[in-house]
């Protein structure tokens, strides 16, 4: 026995492991493997059963805070619950659109203009500069001023990106407008 614990043998493997004297009363096993063989072939006591239903009993979720910013938008496990408030809306809502259900949603040429800009751009990346035989997948094309507000798929506009450089561009574009929008919200209050 050493200062700041002991030294055990493992009832599973025979193997001898070192325990701190904090852990003394908590560990019998060398690791998780051999606890997890004590355990075949044992079923637990009624006592044991009942012990484990009440501490249970009553117990609140503690990612379930009601105004807990960590939880907003996410699903509560194993439930068909989310925990969006009504009345919210997600920031990538786009008019109750689907991009998967209306691929023409930039109008009924957009494969040719795409296919333009690809080209016009050498299918490279304008802003990282890696071409699509690299990445393997297809590069993005981005309206550098929104379609929603303009309507303007020239040539002028539009600018080939990986997903990565488009994603973050998107989520720049989002934020900016949620904050906008939160301003002109805020400055008609007084």
């Amino acid at each position: 026995m050493e200062k700041n614990g002991k030294n055990l043998i493992c009832p599973i493997c025979d193997k001898k492991f070192y325990v701190k004297k904090s852990q003394l009363k908590r560990r019998k096993y060398c690791s998780v493997n051999c606890r997890n063989k004590s355990y075949i072939g044992k079923k637990h006591s009624e006592e044991h059963k009942l012990k484990i239903s009440k501490s249970n009993l009553g117990k609140k979720r503690p990612w379930a805070k009601k105004n807990s910013p960590f939880i907003i938008g996410h699903k509560i496990r194993n439930t068909g619950k989310t925990l969006f408030k009504k009345g919210k809306i997600s920031w990538n809502y786009i008019d109750g659109r689907s991009k998967n259900c209306s691929p023409a949603r930039y109008g009924d040429d957009w494969d040719k203009i795409r296919l333009l800009i690809y080209k016009r751009d050498n299918f490279t990346c304008q802003k990282c500069g890696i071409t699509m035989n690299e990445t393997k997948k297809a590069h993005h094309i981005h309206h550098i001023i929104p379609f929603l507000q303009t309507l303007d798929n020239s040539l002028k506009n539009l600018v080939t990106l990986c997903p990565s450089c488009h994603r973050k561009i998107e989520t720049q574009i989002m934020r900016n407008l949620k904050k906008r929008n939160e301003e002109v919200q805020s400055f008609g209050r007084f």
